[in-house]
Order: structure tokens, then C-alpha cells, then sequence
């Protein structure tokens, strides 16, 4: 079993610009907070997004930092691709609130063979937790030291627009038509697009780069709703309760007996949707139960809350009153919808992943992406691969090589659109 080296990383940071911008990213403690008042959720988003916009524009590109956190530049095309339909390049600031995201250390495990990683504090990451290691045998893994998580989601998206960036301003060759690209806060909470004006980029199509593994190109997400299960109960003291208390912790027990057996997220896979209860407020007067609901298909998501509605009916119904009251608020849809309408994107992408030598892997996700809150505000965006494995906690990784063929596959896709003055 092998360990990581910061030494191995150290030496590799001298000559690997886009592993010394990744590296300097996880300096900065980015973590969303969830129940925070403020905007962004965590003061680190807003450093290392006021970091990266003094940057470019000491680098001549026009950046701007908003009072959100958001951080948006744009770069006028190359001569000759002023016609060419604006492209917006998104990634986001915030790591995950689900394992620490301060005082990240680092180390590279140098030609990986397939034998699994004993961590610094001797967790272990090997193929039985993350297969995806079988395809990464010979490649230089970057890890962290078993207490934190790495960062790589979603900071290996915004080292390789960094670099992008970079060569926009510093190199002349490198052709593109207009660019946009966002710096987005606390999308591990589903806000990042919350302060984003989709009119305001003036681009015709867009792409994450927020996806897992190599060649993952994601291009179906849920359609998603959240639901609230207010539960009115009666409190009476226990000493003259029966026949008068109706406690809500039990009616709670009966809202969930009737939620499908084999329909959460414990027994689904693929294309199956679920329901998902996640957290539970209760004591005997009143509760709450949270629920997320989830499916691929529209009217698949109609029937679950109308489930859960029913649920409710049925159950008020047995008890006499209004002991349930159901709250379902929409959170995104199926992006697939629109891309097959707006296909273009898409294309551009496979185009690109050929170009590159990189098999393309069409994924749908069994969540949410940026790309499906934009595409249903009419932005087309798929959502494409960083390298990132094992996201949100410890045993999170990041494959060096599929880093770079990550930056190797966005440098393809922005000259693609540059050349697609007919298209537009």
C-alpha cells in the first residue's frame, strides 16, 4: 500500500503550473456553512474570490467581484471571432460543509499501483471505497492527510479557468470568440446561481466544470422538489393523556409508514427516483418532517407530491383535523429537456473530448448541477469532468493527468466555439 509525499508534491509544483495553482487554491478555507446568515455562507469564499479577481486584472482582464461573492470576468474575443456566440465557463468557490476544508495538507502519491493509499493518519483509500482507482493505475494522485477534505470540488474547475484566463491575457494565439467566466459561492448549498443573472452574461450557451471522473460529460440531472411535513399534535400531561394527547412524534411514525419501502435513496439506483426524508424536528405538540424528492422525469416528480399530499389527506382524514400540512417548494429541473432543444453544447463538448483522446461518458446525475438551474432559466450548460473523486470528505482525490486533460479538454472546447460563427 502506498503513502503520500508532500515532498514528491513540492517537486512537482516547480514545474506544473496548473498543480501550483491547485495547490495554492486549498490554501483558502472555503467551506459553505449551512443556516448563515451572511452572503456568501463563509468569509474564505469571499477572500480567495477577491484573491483571484486582483489577479486578473493586475493580468488586464476586466473582473469583478459583486456583494455576493461572485466573481465575473470577461474577455472580449480574439480579431476575427467578434461574431462568434459567447461562451460562459463556470466553477465555484465553496468546498463542502460535510468534512473540513481548513489547514488542508496535501501529498502526492507518485505512479499509483492499484495496492490502495494508506493516508498520514492511516485511513485507507483503496477500490473497495472508490473503483474508480482500477482506471487510474500509473497516474499521480493527489491526497490529503486523512482530516480534511481536499477541495478538488470544486477547486480543480477553477485552477484550470485560472489557467485559461491567464493564457487569454498573456497569450496571443490562443484564439477564442467572446468568454465569460464565473466564480460562483455555496453551490454545496444550491445558492450559487440564486444573485446570477443569466441576461447580464450575454452568452448563448455555457459549461460547469464540476464533474467527477475522466471523460464524465453530465447531461441529465433530477428534477427535484423539497417538501415540508408540518405536524399539528395535542399536548396533554401524561398523567390525563388518554384519550387527549395526540402526540406529534407518533404522527410522524405514521407519515413515514406510508412512504414507499423500496423508494429512497438506500435502494434506488440508475434512472429510479425516491424520497428522502432528512431531517426530523419533533416533540409532542408539534414537528416537522424535511424531505427532498427526486426524479428524472417530470411527471414522475408530479406523482410524488402528489404522494405526499395525499398522504397528508388520507391522514387528516383518520384523525378528524388538519393534523398535516404539506409545503413543496420546487429546486431545479431535468437539464436534459433543454439541451435536446439546445443541442449545440453538447456537441461542442463531444467534439472536444474526441479531439483530446478522451472517450466520452454521456452520465446522468443523480442530483443537481449549476448547469440544470441555468438551463432552465434558458443557458444551456452541461457540466463537464475535473478528476475529482471520493468528493466531500477525506478520502476526496484528484488524478494529476485527468486534471490536465481536463484543461487540455476546455482549451479545445473554447476554440471550437470561437469557430462557431455559422452556428450563431
Amino acid at each position: 500500500m502506498q503513502q503520500g509525499s508532500k515532498d514528491a508534491l513540492a517537486k512537482l509544483m516547480q514545474h506544473d503550473a496548473l498543480v501550483r495553482r491547485f495547490i495554492g487554491l486549498t490554501a483558502y478555507d472555503t467551506m459553505a456553512r449551512r443556516g448563515s446568515k451572511f452572503t456568501p455562507s463563509s468569509a474564505g469564499q469571499l477572500r480567495l474570490g477577491a484573491h483571484l479577481s486582483a489577479e486578473l486584472c493586475e493580468l488586464g482582464l476586466h473582473s469583478k467581484q459583486d456583494e455576493h461573492g461572485v466573481v465575473i470576468t470577461k474577455v472580449p474575443a480574439t480579431e476575427g471571432c467578434q461574431s462568434a456566440p459567447g461562451l460562459c465557463l463556470l466553477a465555484h468557490l465553496d468546498t463542502a460543509p460535510d468534512a473540513s476544508g481548513c489547514d488542508i495538507r496535501p501529498a502526492l502519491v507518485e505512479k499509483y499501483l492499484g495496492q490502495g493509499v494508506e493516508l498520514e493518519n492511516a485511513l485507507t483509500l483503496d477500490e473497495h471505497l472508490s473503483p474508480e482507482l482500477a482506471s487510474h493505475v500509473g497516474d499521480d494522485l493527489i491526497v490529503t492527510d486523512g482530516r480534511t477534505l481536499l477541495g478538488a470540488d470544486d477547486k480543480a474547475g477553477v485552477a484550470v479557468l485560472m489557467e485559461l484566463l491567464k493564457s487569454c491575457a498573456a497569450d496571443p494565439g490562443f484564439t477564442h470568440g467572446p468568454l465569460t467566466v464565473v466564480f460562483t459561492c455555496d453551490e454545496e448549498l444550491g445558492l450559487s446561481c440564486q444573485h446570477l443573472e443569466v441576461e447580464s452574461l450575454g452568452c448563448t450557451y455555457a459549461v460547469t466544470l464540476d464533474g467527477g471522473d475522466l471523460g464524465s460529460l453530465d447531461v441529465a440531472t433530477f428534477n427535484a422538489a423539497g417538501a415540508v411535513i408540518k405536524v399539528q399534535g395535542r399536548a396533554v400531561h401524561t398523567a390525563v393523556a388518554k384519550g387527549r394527547m395526540v402526540n406529534a412524534v407518533g404522527l410522524c411514525q405514521r407519515f413515514l409508514a406510508e412512504l414507499p419501502a423500496q423508494e429512497n435513496p438506500e435502494c434506488s439506483a440508475g434512472h429510479e427516483g425516491f424520497y428522502h426524508v432528512h431531517n426530523l424536528e419533533a416533540a409532542v405538540d408539534q414537528a416537522k418532517i424535511f424531505m427532498i424528492l427526486r426524479d428524472f422525469e417530470r411527471e414522475g416528480l408530479l406523482v410524488r407530491q402528489g404522494r405526499v399530499q395525499g398522504i397528508c389527506a388520507m391522514l387528516n382524514e383518520q384523525l378528524g383535523y388538519a393534523a398535516f400540512e404539506a409545503s413543496i417548494v420546487p429546486q431545479y429541473s431535468n437539464m436534459a429537456d433543454v439541451l435536446k432543444a439546445k443541442p449545440r453544447i453538447v456537441e461542442l463538448c463531444r467534439q472536444a473530448y474526441g479531439d483530446c483522446g478522451v472517450e466520452v461518458a454521456e452520465n446522468w446525475v443523480r442530483g443537481g448541477t449549476d448547469g440544470a438551474i441555468l438551463s432552465a432559466r434558458g443557458l444551456p450548460c452541461p457540466n463537464v469532468f475535473t478528476g475529482a473523486l471520493n468528493c466531500h470528505g477525506p478520502w476526496e482525490c484528484l488524478s494529476v493527468q485527468t486534471l490536465h486533460k481536463c484543461e487540455e479538454v476546455c482549451r479545445r472546447l473554447v476554440t471550437l466555439a470561437a469557430a462557431e460563427v455559422n452556428h450563431h
